[in-house]
């Protein structure tokens, strides 16, 4: 009965800037740019400590088309310690670093084998002279990939194994952009013994008859990526597969929800964000969100003047960055909505003329206020462009807090 033992990657994202956090201590933010090199060394290591027969990267090594040198050199330093102990690296390029936003790219060691073809290839695997497995897949030439290439998945050859690679989401999905779509049908009747897929940064299987795996990327890089972040490790015996989740991560991001009901004092969110702390702390090192919940309309009143963001930096000034360390990211207040929009919008009041134009806005104008701001050098080098969902909490965020100001003064 034929064995195989390998390693399923994806989303290495090196060199990722973490532009967002450029506000963080320059000793935090070190950290957290060195996080997606760190993670890559140990995706290394594990692939020699499990004496796997070669290592699959689905797409994604590098975080932009232009592929720093840094990245690059990292990348061919550890496919070398993987040539000297005899393991085959089989990889793809996605949206992020397709082949022709490449730009003096480096050469790989001959233990590396490219997907280098748009259309759907076949790379086999040879255990000395007997031919294991097949591996189809292919790469991004342009940025985008729109079309189904499930078509293109034929199995060729007898070898044990056929194993295919995908960089591409499920059609409909609309968790990242829409590359490569597909069906999950429509992968199980290809007929690969498994499918090693990239592109969605969540851990996930598809279905397991067979394995459809997305293994997430190996390090997070915002609270929209939160948790654990790894690999899979892969063994098969004949038709038997067996996975086993291996962390590689830095650092995670995590969240943690406090209710507030029973505060009086601005005192006490010294002892509730303490709290927050802790629910998290066995997952340390961290970057947290924390989300604060009353119903009396205080913590919004304390937001407003600046006292919740002074209690998170007394406490971020505590940590210390040699051990493990939770650093307070973000508070998210939920308070008691004290008034009905609807009413509102309905009334004559400024507030009502306020919301009627946050609703005639819309999301063109939303971008268009923010446009000249994105034109500004400095400030486009620090900012990550907004997703919808960004854009939908900035607005709730500015319509509360807009809110609030307009019917205090309203009532005096």
């Amino acid at each position: 009965m034929s064995s195989l033992r390998f390693i399923h990657s994806a989303d290495l994202h090196l060199d990722s800037p973490f532009k967002s956090k450029s506000h963080l201590p320059k000793e935090l933010l070190a950290k957290l740019r060195a996080s997606t090199f760190e993670a890559f060394d140990r995706l290394i290591q594990q692939t020699i400590n499990h004496h796997v027969d070669f290592l699959v990267v689905a797409g994604d090594l590098f975080n932009e088309e232009t592929r720093s040198l840094k990245a690059q050199v990292q990348l061919r330093d550890g496919f070398n310690r993987l040539k000297h102990y005899g393991i085959q690296v089989f990889i793809s390029y996605g949206n992020h670093d397709y082949m022709k936003g490449a730009h003096y790219p480096l050469s790989f060691p001959d233990n590396v084998h490219i997907f280098d073809e748009q259309d759907v290839t076949v790379l086999p695997f040879y255990r000395g002279e007997e031919h294991i497995a097949n591996l189809y897949g292919f790469s991004y030439v342009e940025k985008s990939v729109t079309e189904n290439k499930t078509s293109q998945y034929k199995k060729t050859g007898n070898p044990a194994f056929h194993i295919g690679t995908l960089h591409g989401s499920v059609e409909g999905a609309d968790e990242h952009e829409s590359y490569a779509p597909f069906k999950i049908h429509e992968l199980q009747n290809a007929l690969m013994d498994y499918w090693a897929l990239g592109h969605i940064h969540k851990r996930q299987f598809l279905a397991d008859n067979p394995y459809i795996v997305y293994p997430g990327n190996i390090q997070g890089r915002s609270i929209k990526e939160p948790g654990e972040k790894g690999c899979y490790l892969v063994e098969a015996e004949g038709t038997n597969f067996k996975l086993s989740f291996l962390p590689l991560h830095s650092f995670t991001y995590e969240s943690a929800v406090q209710e507030c009901g029973a505060i009086q004092h601005p005192e006490q969110l010294e002892e509730i964000l303490i709290k927050a702390k802790q629910q998290v702390s066995k997952k340390a090192p961290a970057i947290l969100t924390v989300t604060l919940k009353a119903e009396q309309g205080q913590l919004t009143k304390w937001q407003s003047e600046g006292l919740v963001g002074q209690w998170v930096d007394i406490l971020n000034e505590e940590e210390e960055f040699d051990q493990p360390w939770i650093w307070i990211d973000k508070v998210l207040v939920e308070d008691k909505v004290t008034w009905d929009e609807q009413e509102l919008k309905e009334s004559p009041h400024f507030a009502g003329e306020f919301l009627r134009h946050l609703d005639e806005m819309g999301e063109d104008g939303f971008h268009d206020y923010l446009s000249p701001l994105y034109r500004q050098r400095r400030a486009s080098k620090a900012i990550d462009p907004l997703t919808e969902s960004d854009r939908k909490e900035i607005m709730e965020a500015a319509k509360v807090l807009v809110l609030q100001q307009l019917l205090k003064g309203e009532k005096k």
